[in-house]
């Protein structure tokens, strides 16, 4: 299992992981599910933040600048992953 199943599916873990991180970062089901217990804005993610300042508050050009935050993040995050892959294809 160790050295042979988990080498070999590791670039189908690290995708799974980069699409995973993508769709949690626009999910907007995990915050109303958290707040359930707690006062109501107590928790928030960026797709969430950046709804409620652009499109709820009506300042669109905050909630823009907020929805950009997303992007460098993910971008770092898919660039570190994508190369780790490509690294790793190359090596065998």
């Amino acid at each position: 299992m160790w050295f042979i199943t988990l080498p070999m599916m590791r670039n189908i873990i690290a995708i799974t992981v980069l699409f995973s991180l993508i769709v949690t970062f626009a999910n907007f089901d995990i915050v109303p599910r958290a707040d359930q217990r707690r006062t109501v804005d107590q928790t928030q993610i960026f797709a969430t933040w950046a709804f409620r300042i652009g499109i709820e508050s009506n300042d669109i050009p905050l909630g823009a600048c907020v929805s950009l935050i997303m992007f460098p993040i993910l971008g770092i995050a898919a660039i570190f992953i994508l190369r780790d892959i490509n690294k790793r294809g190359h090596e065998g």
